[in-house]
C-alpha cells in the first residue's frame, strides 16, 4: 500500500494530450439524490476543461443522481452517460429549469448501447444540474458521466503505455485480502485498446479471484505462473453490471500472475480491476524448528482475545495472548481491538503483513516476524504502523497487550532487566522491549490489565511494579499526534532464551549493528513509505535522523 498513490490517483488531474483537453476525475459522493442536494463539482468547465465521474452507481431502485458545475466560457459542450444498461439524462438550468433530455441514441462513443444518453448543446457561462437515472426506475445499474467541451471525446490514459508484459502494472504482493485499483483504468472507446497488469500470489492452495469493476462490457484473461490461461467474457459476479468480468482460479499456485483487460469490440471507458484472495484466520510463522502463531485475526472491535497466541520452542508453548488496540483522542469513549482486516501477505514463513481499514479514518498495518538466533533462542519483532487517513490532526492512542505464560505455567517472575522486562520460569526466559519509547506502560496478574482495555470507558496505563510473581500480563502505550495522512510507526521486541540484545538500528535484525545496516541506510535514502526497513525511528521517511542514529549505534552488538 502506498498513500501517494491513494491521494494522487483519486484527485490529480488527468491531461487529456491529444485533445488538450484537462479532464478531472471524481468518485460519486452520496447523498446526491435531489436537485436540491447535488454533488457539487468543484472544478469549473471551459473550452480546455472538463470532469469525468468515473465511479458512479445508481442503487438502490429508484436512485437518482445530481451533480451540479459551473460553465465559464461560451461554446458546444458534450454531456455522455457511460453505461450498458437503459439511463436517462436530464440538463437543468441555475433556476431548474428543464433544458434538455435524452434517453436512447445519445452517446455516439458506445455505439452498440443505443440506451446510452447524451446530449450536445451550445451553453453560455454559468451554473447547471444533471440528473442521471435509470429508464422508469426499473433497475440498477454502474455508469459514468463525463462533461467536455466540444464532440470529440478526450480518452487519454496517463497509465499508458501498458499494453505488454513488459509494461505491465506492478499491483504488488498478495497472500489474502483484495487488491482494487484506487485511481481510475481506461479502455480507449471502439479500439483494440488493451491493460496488461501483474502481481505475486505468495500463497498456494486458495482460490485466487480477478475481477473487473466497471459499467463497460470488458474481457479478462489471466496467466498463472505454470502458464495456464484463463479467460471470461460476462459473468454474473456485479449485479450492477451483467458484462463485468470475473476469473476464479481455484488451488492457485504461488508465483507470478499476468492479467489482460479490454473490451468488446466498439465498447470503451473506465474500470476498477479487483484481485483477490480468502483472508486467513490464523497466521503462522516458522523458522528453524520455532513457532508462532497468531489467532482471532478479525471480528468485532469489541472482542476480547482468548487463547489466540502460541509461541512454541523445544515443544513448550511461551505465550497465551497477544494483541493491539487504539484509541482515538476526543472522538472514542472507549479501547477498540483490530477487526476490519482488508489485506495479509506472507512471502516468506517467518514474517506476516496485516492491513486492517478502521472506521474514522484509521488505518493500521502490522508485521510479525519471526527468528531465530545464532545462540539457538528466538526473536519477535512486531511492528505497528498507524496512519490518520483524514483531513484533520489527531492524537491516537496505541496499545500492546501480552499476557506471557512462560514454560507453559500461568505463574512467571517478572522484573526489570535494564530497560527490558524479564519474564522467566527455571526452564525459560522472555524479555519484553519496545523498540519505539513508550508513553506508558502496565503489568498486572491476570485479567487487571486487558479488563481495561475491553472495558467501556477510556483508559491509561498506570505502570505498575515490579519485580511480579503470577500470571503476569503487560501492556505497553504510545500517544501520537499525527497530520493529515501522516503515518507512525512503533516496534516491539520479545526475545526468548537468548543473549541477543536487541537495536532498532539493527536493520537486518542479525544482532549486529554493521556495514550491511549502514549500507541498507543509504541505499533508501529520501525513500517514503510503510515498514521500510531503513526508516530507524519509525516517521516513515528514510532521512539523517536514521542516518545519524545508525551512525551512533554502529558495532553495537557485533563481536
Amino acid at each position: 500500500m502506498r498513500k501517494v498513490a491513494v491521494l494522487a490517483g483519486m484527485w490529480a488531474t488527468l491531461i487529456c494530450a491529444v485533445a488538450q483537453i484537462q479532464m478531472t476525475p471524481y468518485l460519486e459522493r452520496e447523498p446526491n439524490d435531489s436537485l436540491g442536494a447535488p454533488q457539487l463539482i468543484e472544478t469549473p468547465v471551459s473550452l480546455s476543461k472538463g470532469f469525468v465521474v468515473w465511479d458512479a452507481k445508481l442503487n438502490p431502485l429508484g436512485d437518482r443522481d445530481f451533480y451540479r458545475f459551473q460553465i465559464t466560457q461560451a461554446g458546444t459542450y458534450s454531456l455522455r452517460v457511460d453505461t450498458n444498461l437503459d439511463a436517462v439524462l436530464r440538463l437543468y438550468d441555475a433556476s431548474g429549469n428543464l433544458i434538455a433530455e435524452n434517453d436512447n441514441d445519445g452517446n455516439r462513443d458506445l455505439p452498440l448501447n443505443r440506451f446510452a444518453p447524451g446530449l450536445t448543446r451550445d451553453l453560455t457561462p454559468g451554473f447547471y444540474a444533471v440528473e442521471v437515472f435509470y429508464w422508469q426506475n426499473l433497475a440498477r445499474a454502474r455508469y459514468a458521466l463525463r462533461v467536455f467541451p466540444g464532440i470529440a471525446a478526450p480518452d487519454y490514459d496517463p497509465s499508458e503505455p501498458n499494453d505488454t508484459p513488459a509494461q505491465a502494472i506492478y499491483l504488488g504482493r498478495i497472500s489474502g485480502g483484495e487488491f482494487m485499483t484506487n485511481e481510475y483504468r481506461f479502455l480507449s472507446y471502439g479500439t483494440d485498446d488493451v491493460d496488461v497488469y501483474r502481481f505475486e500470489l505468495d500463497n498456494t492452495g486458495q482460490t485466487l479471484t480477478v475481477r473487473t469493476q466497471t459499467y463497460v462490457d470488458t474481457v479478462i484473461r489471466v496467466v498463472a505462473p505454470n502458464g495456464q490461461v484463463y479467460e471470461n467474457d460476462d459473468s454474473e459476479w456485479d449485479i450492477l453490471n451483467p458484462a463485468a468480468s470475473e476469473v476464479q482460479i481455484p488451488l492457485a499456485p504461488r508465483g507470478t500472475y499476468y492479467v489482460y483487460v479490454r473490451a468488446n469490440p466498439a465498447w470503451g471507458g473506465y474500470y476498477r480491476l479487483r484481485v483477490s484472495a480468502p483472508l486467513p484466520d490464523e497466521i503462522v510463522l516458522q523458522d528453524n524448528g520455532m513457532e508462532f502463531r497468531l489467532r482471532g485475526l478479525r471480528g468485532d472491535r469489541t472482542r476480547s482475545p482468548f487463547n489466540n497466541a502460541d509461541w512454541i520452542q523445544n515443544n513448550r508453548d511461551h505465550c497465551y495472548q497477544m494483541g493491539w488496540w487504539y484509541r482515538i483522542q476526543d472522538l472514542h469513549s472507549r479501547e477498540y481491538t483490530l477487526s476490519n482486516l482488508t489485506y495479509y501477505d506472507q512471502q516468506h514463513p517467518n514474517r506476516a503483513q496485516l492491513a486492517y481499514v478502521e472506521p474514522e479514518g484509521l488505518i493500521i498495518l502490522t508485521q510479525y516476524e519471526l527468528k531465530r538466533t545464532v545462540d539457538g533462542g528466538g526473536a519477535l519483532y512486531l511492528d505497528c504502523v498507524v496512519m490518520n487517513f483524514q483531513f484533520q490532526p489527531r492524537t491516537i492512542h496505541i496499545f500492546h497487550y501480552t499476557d506471557l505464560d512462560v514454560s507453559g505455567a500461568t505463574t512467571n517472575l517478572a522484573s526489570w532487566d535494564g530497560e527490558r522486562i524479564l519474564v522467566e520460569t527455571q526452564l525459560d526466559r522472555v524479555w519484553l522491549s519496545a523498540l519505539t519509547p513508550f508513553t506508558r506502560w502496565q503489568v498486572s496478574p491476570y485479567p487487571q490489565v486487558i479488563d481495561l482495555l475491553t472495558n467501556t470507558s477510556p483508559d491509561n496505563l498506570a505502570d505498575g511494579e515490579l519485580p511480579l510473581e503470577g500470571d503476569f500480563t503487560g501492556a505497553l502505550q504510545w500517544t501520537i499526534s499525527l497530520s493529515p495522512f501522516e503515518s507512525r510507526t512503533v516496534r516491539v521486541h520479545y526475545a526468548l532464551n537468548t543473549q541477543t540484545i536487541p537495536n532498532r538500528a539493527d536493520i537486518d535484525r542479525n544482532g549486529c549493528v554493521d556495514d550491511a545496516d549502514l549500507l541498507r541506510v543509504l541505499f533508501d535514502f529520501g525513500g517514503t513509505g510503510f515498514l521500510l526497513t531503513a526508516d530507524v525511528n519509525g516517521d516513515g521517511v528514510v532521512d539523517d535522523a536514521d542516518l545519524l542514529e545508525m551512525l551512533f549505534q554502529f558495532g553495537v552488538g557485533c563481536r
